[in-house]
């Protein structure tokens, strides 16, 4: 592994700018990294290989400009098959290795089921990086980081990158101004108070104990308007510890995510579900008693004991044996527009397990599927209007260390040709109220929204 040095800046955002356009540009990042004590990001462009997940049980692989269909049963297992042994003695979270997202329909192959809403994108979209720019904020240092692995063409282009930015480090840069983006909602309250109505049907009759239902919003976007000025505009106005922008194959992935899904690190692996909302308050003292509020609120507790419960069962499948524990539970935390209570489930990784495994077996997560998790997913196939695509899926990355980490993508945009989408929703159970969960619906991606524009239709 080769490590270059570049000038630190106290984000990565000023060089990931002059990527962010670039075939497969990648960046996990922290809204708020001295905030939220986040020690590292890091970023990337020009994967070596991709790998993209279609609906037929079929991956398309593309590399050195070839393109290959695989017939692949279980897609995340084939992956894992292919990856080397972790190498061991590296002291950078991530310098080479895969990186992309899993759509949330990607989970229905998984659990043995059939979504009827066509998929807006390929199920899931992975990339090989054999370069890596990491900034490690504690040290403030920032290295780029190139493996042996990285092809001769590729490491040409990648230190004409290096030299330049070298000679003249960028400097944070102003957005491009976007024109006002009009939302439009893609449920209109009838028809969610309808689905919510059978939703709770199925609850009474003891098929499930909660289930996520979220509704979507779209807006049209000119050709001419980059991915990267839309992201750009919206991280001015939003901070988030779980945030990445990928330019996948056919589509863009911006997110903004507050929710952790796993992370792996030497063995040791955390997951952190979110259930239970609040708004922010418009003064410390409201948003104070919002916050106790929702810590006390039996009704939000018991949604997010019922996910902690379920994710507990998805992590023991990989664990070793009592090394699961909770030591947080229903914990509140304040987001920049929402509370949250985040729990925490910790465990140690089975011999014989990979981070690939532990993903494969918990995924989609259980905070914005339900309880059951498979009747759940059968039930919001059923109700919801349009497949999630990326919402609701997972963006990940596996460092050739062995070290892994994902979030659970909420609070995200799905770009694709002519159009943004956003979607948002929240768990309901046996004492939901239809018009608390339609509007906790909207209050979750109000300033993803209004970040880019008007909304109007609910």
């Amino acid at each position: 592994m080769q490590r270059l040095e570049l000038p630190y800046t106290a984000t990565a955002r000023p060089y990931f700018a002059t990527l962010a356009n670039e075939v497969g540009a990648i960046w996990f990042h922290s809204g708020n990294p001295a905030r939220e004590g986040h020690r590292w990001e890091w970023c990337s462009a020009w994967p070596e290989t991709r790998y993209r997940m279609l609906d037929n049980r079929q991956v398309e692989c593309e590399q050195q400009g070839q393109t290959t269909l695989i017939d692949v049963p279980d897609f995340l297992s084939w992956l894992a098959a292919r990856q080397p042994n972790p190498v061991t003695g590296y002291d950078l979270p991530f310098s080479s290795g895969l990186a992309g997202h899993l759509n949330y329909e990607a989970g229905y192959s998984l659990h043995g089921l059939t979504s009827r809403h066509p998929s807006p994108t390929c199920l899931a979209s992975i990339d090989r990086y054999e370069w890596s720019l990491v900034l490690d904020h504690q040290q403030q240092r920032a290295f780029l980081c190139m493996s042996e692995h990285l092809s001769e063409l590729l490491r040409q282009r990648v230190m004409v990158w290096y030299e330049t930015v070298r000679r003249r480090p960028p400097t944070p840069e102003v957005p491009p101004p976007i024109e006002s983006l009009a939302w439009r909602s893609g449920m209109s309250r009838e028809t969610y108070q309808q689905h919510f109505a059978a939703l709770k049907e199925y609850i009474l009759a003891g098929d499930i104990y909660q289930a996520n239902l979220t509704r979507p919003w779209y807006a049209d976007v000119e050709p001419g308007v980059s991915d990267w000025s839309i992201y750009s505009h919206l991280i001015d106005r939003i901070q988030a510890p779980y945030a990445v922008y990928h330019r996948a194959a056919d589509h863009t992935l911006m997110s903004v995510s507050p929710e952790r899904f796993i992370t792996i690190d030497q063995g040791h692996i955390i997951t952190q579900p979110i259930k239970g909302t609040r708004p922010r308050g418009a003064s410390p003292d409201e948003d104070q008693r919002l916050s106790q509020a929702l810590e006390h609120s039996e009704k939000d507790r018991a949604e997010n004991l019922m996910i902690v419960d379920l994710l507990r069962n998805d992590i023991s499948r990989n664990a070793r044996v009592g090394s699961v524990k909770v030591p947080e539970l229903c914990k509140p935390v304040a987001f920049s527009n929402v509370h949250h209570l985040v729990s925490t489930i910790t465990a140690d990784l089975a011999t014989g397990s990979t981070p690939l495994d532990v993903l494969r077996d918990a995924f989609p997560g259980g905070s914005i599927t339900g309880a059951p998790k498979r009747r759940a997913m059968e039930i919001i196939d059923e109700l919801e209007v349009c497949a999630r695509g990326p919402y609701c899926g997972t963006a990940f990355w596996l460092s050739d260390s062995g070290s892994f980490d994902s979030n659970i993508l909420i609070r995200s945009l799905l770009r694709t040709p002519g159009q943004l989408t956003c979607s948002g929703g929240g768990g309901i159970v046996a004492d939901s109220i239809a018009d608390d969960e339609y509007e906790e619906s909207a209050t979750k991606v109000a300033h993803i929204l209004n970040a880019l524009g008007t909304v109007s239709g609910g």
